[in-house]
């Protein structure tokens, strides 16, 4: 049965990317009603950032070359090690188990959420990166849907597209971990037009574009994989 891992990263409960995300969710969980939805709300419950035990095991993970899963699993070797190891595996397993994932990203200060960096980069570990042979990895062939939402407009064609760091990063980061075969991004913008005096004039843009992203959200989720 197919598995759908929805994470949420905003503080805010009302949040655009929230609404956004659990209307993918609803539309997969109709699609897919036997599959299993499975929920991490990185704000309620912020992964611990990457420490010198987990480092630890990744340089030994690198200077062996181990890309066998089933070895790395076991390569923590110090009671703290363990510990840091224990936490990234439980990230790892829960990626590989997903057929799809559902990522609510808001734009923090032109870039992606603390709570996600902390998130992804407990899940880049050797044997998860591309293999530069085949150009494929353990977590090749799932679907990727990011959700962002952020308070100005950084589309093609706008003053601050430069500024947009969240999919040029995404797309190479991903790539990394081959979660880049199967991206689709649905940006919700404008969204500080609701409570900013200067920008009260896009409230129009700003429901247009979130209209458009729940609706891409709902199609995105009853895709048909095979």
């Amino acid at each position: 049965m197919p598995t759908l891992l929805h994470l949420d990263t905003s503080p805010r409960i009302e949040s655009a990317t929230r609404r956004i995300t659990a209307e993918f969710a609803a539309a997969w969980r109709a699609a897919n009603p036997d599959g299993t939805h499975v929920h991490r709300d990185l704000a309620a419950r912020p992964v611990a950032h990457v420490d010198a035990a987990q480092i630890a095991v990744m340089h030994r993970l690198e200077s062996g070359e181990v890309r066998d899963l089933d070895v790395a699993r076991d390569a923590a070797l110090t009671p703290e090690e363990r510990a840091s190891w224990a936490l990234t595996w439980d990230l790892v397993e829960e990626v590989r188990a997903a057929d799809t994932l559902v990522l609510g990203l808001p734009m923090h200060n032109f870039s992606l959420p603390a709570t996600f960096k902390a998130w992804f980069d407990r899940l880049v570990i050797p044997p998860l990166v591309v293999d530069p042979a085949t150009g494929t990895g353990p977590l090749s062939g799932k679907q990727v849907v990011v959700i962002t939402a952020r308070g100005g407009a950084y589309g093609p064609g706008t003053p601050r597209h430069a500024y947009d760091f969240q999919e040029p990063y995404l797309k190479a980061a991903f790539g990394m971990v081959a979660l880049a075969d199967d991206l689709t991004f649905l940006h919700a913008e404008m969204t500080k037009s609701g409570h900013v005096p200067r920008l009260a004039g896009f409230q129009g843009l700003a429901a247009t574009s979130l209209k458009q992203a729940l609706e891409g959200a709902r199609l995105q989720a009853q895709r048909v994989r095979v």
